[in-house]
């Protein structure tokens, strides 16, 4: 593993205990399984309408809501993501909620205990790659294991989101749209806050096209794009209004790859 994504997992680790506090009080994992339109907006929901009895991977699950929502639509899930905490804490929830979802603690760069050529569909949904080093080889794994014809679908925080500075009342350039990092920041375990801490992450801002050229490089034709949502968080810090929230690249598996 990088040193960046150990540094990374070692924050999420620290921060698990206050982002399942977070989640118990907003209770979306519980309801998420009968209602999964609490997870997935409709561009997302369309190729999901025959999921039932397919096998499905998430990568990089972190709260695990869309594990819980797929497996609640009647797929076969396994869930992948590089902190332990996170995995045991989603693990006992299914255990509450009567899920079999398979769970595989690994950086999403090295997939090495999954098949090739094993899922149906590849799911990977949030704030993902932003914690990722190594975006193509990201990619280029979570092809490998996806079978000939399955869907890779990639629904991110809309790349022009995270040029913006911190506490000002109208938009202000801070990070060059094109400066991929790593930028290093110290946090506390409050994954939600913004406060100086001890646990160093790192972040890497990818653009719109680099997104589009690694799924391309992976193996993938691309069927489906869109961009979506107007909510702005309290976390955010700017005021984004009238910019895009996700951006959502839907890819299936060439032959030959």
């Amino acid at each position: 593993m990088n040193p960046y994504h150990q540094s990374n997992q070692k924050r999420w680790e620290a921060a698990a205990s206050n982002w399942k506090a977070m989640h118990d009080r907003r209770g979306t994992w519980r309801n998420c399984v009968d209602s999964p339109e609490l997870v997935f907006v409709t561009e997302e929901l369309k190729y999901f309408q025959h999921i039932r009895g397919k096998r499905v991977a998430v990568l990089g699950s972190g709260d695990n809501l869309a594990v819980f929502a797929l497996a609640g639509l009647g797929a076969q899930v396994t869930s992948v993501d590089i902190s332990h905490q996170q995995l045991d804490i989603a693990a006992a929830r299914a255990k509450e909620l009567n899920l079999n979802i398979r769970f595989v603690p690994s950086d999403v760069c090295r997939l090495e205990a999954l098949e090739n050529d094993h899922f149906d569909l590849v799911y990977t949904g949030g704030h993902v790659a932003v914690w990722v080093a190594e975006l193509e080889q990201y990619y280029r794994e979570a092809v490998r294991i996806l079978k000939l014809g399955g869907i890779f679908m990639v629904n991110e925080y809309h790349p022009f989101r995270r040029i913006w500075r911190d506490g000002t009342d109208k938009l202000e350039v801070a990070y060059d749209y094109y400066d991929r990092g790593p930028f290093v920041f110290k946090y506390t375990d409050d994954i939600l806050s913004r406060e100086d801490g001890g646990l160093a992450s790192y972040e890497f801002h990818w653009t719109v096209s680099d997104f589009i050229q690694a799924i391309l490089k992976a193996g993938c034709e691309l069927i489906d794009t869109a961009e979506f949502g107007e909510h702005v968080g309290d976390w955010e810090g700017a005021p984004m209004h009238g910019l895009p929230e996700c951006l959502l690249l839907v890819g299936r598996k060439r032959p030959g790859d």
